[in-house]
């Protein structure tokens, strides 16, 4: 009996710290919500009636201003915000190419490994210019960019 109660209280740990709980909560809670909007709107009293459909205005208004949002974010990647970056790579490698010297292999092949990574990454963010591409995407290529800059930087300070 006792293992059996343990292994309940385990399992109950489990799934109130995996976020289970928290998650089925505020699914719950929208639930209840949108049915008491929807009771209101549809078979409430006058003013409650009126009190939801203000409540939906309000909700429509939101949705558009999200929407608003995020055209501009995209018609911010497609107006070529990150080109610059790119050009500012190019000059650093430019005069990275100008330090190292031929006879240095090992510095030769970063620095040839830093082009092919920034070409790569050229190319995904002009694929996600022209296409849609979730905020994950996004924040994943300004990552990739941030890593592929600082490597740079250090290669730059190991031949100065």
């Amino acid at each position: 009996m006792s293992s059996l109660l343990s292994e309940f209280f385990r399992e109950i740990y489990v799934f109130c710290t995996k976020g289970y709980l928290m998650r089925s909560i505020i699914k719950l809670v929208l639930i209840v919500l949108i049915a008491v909007l929807g009771y209101n709107y549809f078979l409430g009293s006058t003013d409650e009636k009126s009190e939801s459909r203000e409540i939906v205005a309000q909700v429509k208004d939101l949705g558009k201003s999200i929407g608003g949002l995020i055209m501009s974010e995209k018609e911010k990647l497609e107006a070529g915000k990150y080109d610059g970056l790119f050009d500012n790579l190019e000059n650093i490698f430019k005069k990275l190419e100008s330090q190292i010297r031929s006879g240095d292999k090992e510095q030769r092949e970063q620095l040839n490994d830093l082009e092919q990574d920034k070409k790569d990454l050229e190319k995904e963010v002009k694929d996600a210019e022209k296409n849609e591409v979730s905020r994950n995407k996004k924040n994943e290529l300004e990552a990739r960019l941030k890593g592929l800059l600082e490597k740079t930087e250090k290669l730059l300070d190991e031949n100065k």
